[in-house]
């Protein structure tokens, strides 16, 4: 059984940090981009996937990278798959919990490092610097779990599309997977990804940490 990993990839600076720590996951990384984005990649364990210009909107394109994935490429029934933006990290040991999993779609928590930091001159991020724990069904809708909070089997994702009308749509598909699978799912409350752990200036405080295993972010400049 692979554990694929399904990355909509814009920040191209950051693929050296990226393969960096991702390399000893043992993972199979699929970033997704377009040709003007385009990297050319060496390890075995790296299958990029080039997909046609977008919009110029760039509202909602996070989720038709991964639907395009979906259309196109071959999807292994007990594999499993999950997704990460360019700028998420697992914490240490993720995938060794991951792997002694049979449920066919998991469902963790989400840190969001001890910083808000400001998108643009005027503009707030969106994501406060506070954790999503997810740790039951209660927890499965719009604005309390995002994109990288699940990993689901292949045999899940080949019958799964994300909509792409909105920003908050990591939150409907959860929302999907409960409505359609709920006696698929398993939380895992205690497992963490890092949200926008690569984002300069929003992991700053180690004592902030909720584990004492956590490290500060390291960026690879190549």
């Amino acid at each position: 059984m692979n554990i694929h990993i399904i990355c909509p990839l814009w920040r191209t600076h950051l693929v050296p940090t990226l393969i960096h720590y991702l390399e000893p996951m043992n993972i199979q990384w699929h970033p997704i981009m377009t040709a003007k984005e385009q990297v050319d990649f060496d390890p075995p364990w790296v299958h990029p996937l080039i997909v046609e210009e977008h919009p110029t909107d760039k509202t909602f394109r996070a989720f038709r990278k991964p639907n395009e994935f979906i259309r196109t490429q071959e999807i292994i029934d007990d594999d499993y798959y999950g997704f990460m933006s360019d700028e998420d990290m697992y914490e240490p040991g993720f995938f060794d919990v991951i792997r002694k999993q049979t449920a066919k779609i998991l469902m963790f928590s989400l840190y969001r490092g001890d910083t808000l930091i400001k998108d643009g001159p005027k503009k707030i991020h969106w994501h406060p610097a506070t954790p999503l724990i997810v740790n039951g069904f209660k927890n499965i809708k719009v604005g309390s779990i995002g994109l990288p909070q699940y990993i689901i089997k292949g045999s899940i994702l080949k019958v799964s599309q994300f909509r792409n009308d909105h920003y908050y749509n990591d939150g409907h598909f959860a929302m999907m997977l409960a409505e359609r699978f709920p006696h698929h799912i398993k939380f895992l409350p205690d497992l963490f990804v890092f949200a926008a752990y690569l984002q300069l200036g929003r992991y700053t405080k180690k004592e902030a940490f909720l584990k004492p295993n956590w490290e500060l972010p390291v960026i690879i400049y190549n």
